[in-house]
């Protein structure tokens, strides 16, 4: 029977630097370890009529405005018929995989509501996991949105990565809210404070064996 490999988990909001720190985690780090994330379920498994911008993206995961007759109002994450479930398979593939000895790096947006950090603390039970949060100004958000709009021009075509990067912004806020509605991490990292070399770097250094104590301390308070 192969030994259990670990979980590092980057979370934060969008445009937080959870890609491109994971993709030099995973090219740095010491061994095979596969980049499995969010970014790969929802812009590259989910058919992206699915997501934010498509023309069912109301069945999958979407952002809405919290008063419909106030659009340039908050906006907040929603989930369609297939949102959660969705979630939860990807949570259990990920399991699946540790429990069969492969290392993964997963960027993700662990929120409270919808309840995907809840799920992904019960998928992940007794696996070694190591949670960061990528934590810069919530102000950060919409300027690094932007910035990267052209790089979902191939996938998703101009209009539909323009009204995908619109939602993003809108909810980017909300979801640095949701994320940091508690303080359960085993790291935090300003990334607006730290280049993404540096990003890596601090991870490494703190890691170890994915040993860390967020993940059993969220479990006991998600239970009560």
């Amino acid at each position: 029977m192969a030994d259990t490999g670990r979980i590092l988990i980057l979370t934060g909001s969008t445009g937080a630097g959870k890609s491109t720190a994971c993709s030099l985690l995973v090219d740095r780090l010491d061994g095979l370890w596969l980049h499995f994330g969010i970014d790969l379920v929802l812009g590259k498994l989910v058919p992206r009529k699915f997501i934010d911008g498509g023309r069912c993206s109301e069945q999958g995961v979407h952002s809405v405005p919290d008063n419909p007759e106030n659009p340039d109002g908050p906006w907040h994450l929603d989930m369609g018929r297939y949102g959660m479930p969705v979630i939860r398979s990807f949570h259990r593939m990920a399991a699946a995989a540790v429990r069969d000895g492969q290392n993964l790096v997963i960027d993700h947006i662990a929120t409270l509501d919808p309840p995907i950090l809840q799920d992904c603390v019960s998928a992940f039970a007794g696996l070694p996991v190591w949670f960061v949060a990528l934590k810069p100004p919530p102000e950060t958000s919409p300027r690094r949105i932007d910035q990267r709009l052209e790089t979902l021009v191939p996938t998703l075509g101009r209009d539909h990565a323009v009204r995908n990067s619109e939602a993003k912004k809108r909810i980017a806020r909300w979801l640095h809210d949701q994320i940091f509605a508690h303080d359960l991490f085993d790291q935090v990292i300003d990334t607006d404070c730290y280049g993404p070399e540096e990003v890596a770097s601090r991870i490494i250094g703190a890691m170890g064996n994915c040993d860390g104590s967020a993940f059993p301390a969220l479990a006991r308070r998600l239970s009560t």
